[in-house]
């Protein structure tokens, strides 16, 4: 994946281009291997339109060059107003866009977009009859809808099912003739009509109020409620005219499950079994300790049952990525050692249906692995985090030898391209948005099978990265990555943007991301540096593992020890220019910067901590912070650990401007923590700024919000960080680099 130099006809990236590149979503490939079906949605800026396509890829003869592929097929297209209260009758129809492949066409007006269904999860039913699913807004429930395809042509969608509750996860076995999805149902509705009925009777009560006896009261962006994520099947039976219809009603077929008086959530993966007899999935524990253990289970359930049974019960931590052998007399999954910690270390296991045994793969593998597959009977296929890169690697049983086969850039995903050597992967790099393409299991021919950006590149220039190194804390080896600006010339002097990871167990990857993306800082004029520091994913558990206890301590040391390093080895960065940005964990570690240092002329905290000990009582997922501070706040030597490595202890030192985003359904760090920083920078008459979404969470996702928050953040550092420094504060000093001092974390008292 590289770019064109910057020409004369090509122009730096905008943040109004990332809002409105087209992104690839769900896929799935064809019985056959003919064809790749996938979402494709777009955001107009000047419509405020989000269009969203169904369209489907050939597979045959194609080559590296997607020119050679031939160009996809739209079957379906729904257009909508974007805005979270569109005005009445309003008819904006959506703008011509340069980085569309597929030329948009005009908009009908509102009274004929309503009729047309917004298309999500593609299923294939046979060569020629796609399945989708699309939301019914008249019901509050789902449609599965049908298109078939006869001489190159496809029809107009026509209902195959419509169920009164939404789903999601649908997938359908041609072995066995079942569709199966998920849906959340009331644990004593038999139906989901009843559910619906539930609902209906729910929207008449006259008050609002929910009742909680035990935790947890909310995850992520929702309030738990009643309802538990359940799987459903439905079986199907071909028609005449080579379409499908309905044999029965769907059934839940895990409700009488033991879940101990627990909740039994099913996840929203779930595969088949090579006959489609049974389903596999993942489910937490149930039982009242949800919020403080992670263990979960891989649970089997038979299509036509009303149970399910796990095979790895026991004390274990988080389960993920079941997956099915061939002969379906195996099922690989991963699994972390610890019930307490999220970033323990996935093993790779293998367990045997019949004998109800099981194998330990690769133990001594140093990664972690977060997809599994069968390549063959005696080779597996895994996705991993390496050194910065999302790599796919064949795992010989075995032996637990690791070859890998893409180490390059990054696979989010891959799936198994039937009857075939191949896979089809979700692929993507810094400077590269997410495409679909296809592998062999030896890695001898990766192929583009979409493009979905054509400009970017091209007319469109990005900024390739370059890997960088530095020594940390403890002489560790800190790796990240380096984006110059466009325009980039030696002999010139640029501000410096140092992005801080959330996670904190996450790495910067040479990946493609919507939301922190490095070229828009780049593109913007600022040397980009993103490093991952002790806690980073990719490096080995140990590495991983070292922030604990240690939040402002050695990832703030080395931080700070490659900031230095940085500025020597890299002279065009004008010390006296930097902005640090950082979200989450990131946040953080700009409230702990800005207590220890004022080396920068500019902050960004999006979602951060302000206080550990305010943030344990109101988190949702209490095993993160147990595991890494060590226990609870209200446990007197635990105590001492959230104390030491609060920020709120050195808020009488914040001196440096700061933009505060915060969101209120952060439900993980909760927006009181954004108001607290805000609250602690302005009334010590410390310039910041407050950007506030009501309707976000963790993350922005919605375009326009997106879009948003790029402004307010490039305006910010580009205010604090003009030429000379001199919008900055008169407390920020000038920087000699070869007398550069910091304070250490680990000298921060307690």
């Amino acid at each position: 994946m590289t770019v064109s130099v910057l020409g004369a006809a090509a122009r730096s990236f905008m943040p109004e281009d990332l809002v409105q590149t087209n992104r690839v979503g769900a896929s799935a490939v064809s019985p056959g291997a003919s064809a790749v079906a996938y979402i494709q949605s777009h955001y107009s800026i000047a419509s405020k339109r989000q269009t969203t396509r169904l369209l489907v890829q050939p597979l045959g003869g194609h080559h590296h060059d997607h020119d050679h592929a031939g160009s996809p097929v739209e079957v379906v297209k729904h257009s909508a107003d974007a805005r979270p209260n569109p005005p009445k009758g309003s008819s904006a129809a959506e703008d011509s866009d340069s980085h569309a492949e597929i030329e948009p066409e005009k908009e009908p007006q509102p009274e004929a977009l309503k009729r047309k269904p917004k298309p999500s999860q593609p299923i294939w039913l046979s060569d020629s009859v796609l399945a989708f699913v699309a939301p019914d807004a008249a019901s509050d429930g789902s449609t599965l809808y049908v298109v078939t395809e006869h001489k190159g042509h496809w029809s107009k969608p026509h209902t195959l099912a419509s169920l009164p509750v939404p789903i999601s996860s649908a997938q359908y076995s041609a072995e066995s003739g079942v569709f199966a999805f998920t849906a959340d149902v009331y644990g004593g509705a038999s139906t989901l009509k009843d559910t619906a009925e539930i609902d209906r009777q729910e929207q008449e009560r006259a008050d609002t109020a929910r009742v909680y006896d035990d935790l947890w009261v909310r995850h992520w962006d929702t309030f738990a409620s009643p309802k538990l994520p359940q799987i459903h099947t439905l079986r199907l039976v071909s028609t005449s005219d080579g379409s499908f219809k309905p044999k029965d009603q769907p059934r839940n077929i895990i409700k009488d499950t033991d879940a101990n008086g627990g909740r039994l959530e099913a996840s929203d993966s779930f595969v088949f079994s090579p006959s489609g007899l049974q389903v596999a999935f993942v489910a937490k524990k149930p039982g009242r300790n949800y919020a403080w253990k992670t263990t979960s289970f891989v649970y089997l359930a038979d299509v036509d049952g009303s149970a399910a049974t796990p095979i790895n019960a026991g004390d274990g931590g988080a389960s993920a990525s079941p997956s099915f052998s061939h002969d379906g007399k195996r099922i690989a999954y991963v699994q972390m050692a610890s019930p307490t910690y999220e970033a323990d270390r996935n093993q790779i296991k293998i367990y045997d249906v019949a004998g109800k045994t099981t194998t330990n793969v690769a133990a001594d593998w140093d990664r972690s692995p977060s997809q599994v597959g069968w390549a063959d009977a005696d080779t597996l296929l895994v996705s991993y985090n390496d050194y910065g890169r999302n790599k796919l690697a064949r795992v010989d049983i075995a032996s637990g030898t690791v070859t890998p086969i893409v180490s390059n850039h990054s696979v989010s995903s891959f799936a198994e391209i039937p009857g075939t050597d191949k896979f089809l992967l979700n692929y993507s790099a810094l400077d590269s948005p997410n495409d679909l393409y296809t592998i062999t299991t030896d890695g001898a021919d990766l192929a583009r099978v979409t493009n979905a950006n054509p400009t970017l590149g091209k007319e469109i220039t990005l900024s390739v990265p370059e890997d960088v190194e530095f020594v940390g804390a403890d002489n560790a080896t800190i790796h990240g990555f380096l984006l110059r600006p466009p325009q980039y010339d030696a002999s010139g002097k640029y501000p410096l943007a140092f992005v801080i990871h959330g996670g904190p167990q996450s790495s910067f990857l040479d990946a493609w991301s919507t939301r922190w993306n490095l070229n828009v800082l780049a593109a913007a004029g600022f040397v980009t540096v993103a490093l991952d520091f002790q806690g980073s994913t990719g490096y080995g558990q140990a590495f991983t593992d070292a922030i604990r206890n240690q939040w402002g301590g050695k990832p703030y040391d080395s931080l700070m020890l490659s900031l230095e390093q940085l500025l020597v080895e890299h002279p065009y960065i004008d010390p006296n220019r930097m902005a640090a940005l950082g979200a989450s964990y990131g946040g953080y570690m700009i409230n702990w910067i800005n207590g220890h240092t004022d080396v920068f002329k500019a902050l960004v905290n999006h979602d951060g901590m302000f206080s550990t000990i305010s943030t344990y009582y109101s988190t949702e997922e209490l095993y993160f912070p147990e595991t890494e501070f060590e226990g609870t706040p209200f446990d007197s030597k635990a105590r001492k650990n959230y104390e030491k490595w609060s920020p709120e202890r050195f808020v009488n030192n914040w001196k440096t401007p700061t933009l505060v985003i915060h969101s209120e359904k952060d439900y993980r760090l909760v927006v009181s923590e954004g108001l607290s920083t805000f609250t602690a920078l302005r009334r010590q008459n410390v310039p910041a700024r407050l950007l506030y979404f009501p309707d976000e969470n963790h993350w922005v996702l919605k375009p326009a919000n997106s879009l948003r928050w790029h402004q307010e953040v490039l305006e910010w550092i580009k205010k604090w960080t003009a030429d000379g420094g001199k919008d900055a504060v008169a407390s920020n000093k000038s920087i000699d680099p070869t007398k550069f001092t910091i304070q250490h974390g680990g000298d921060s008292g307690l």
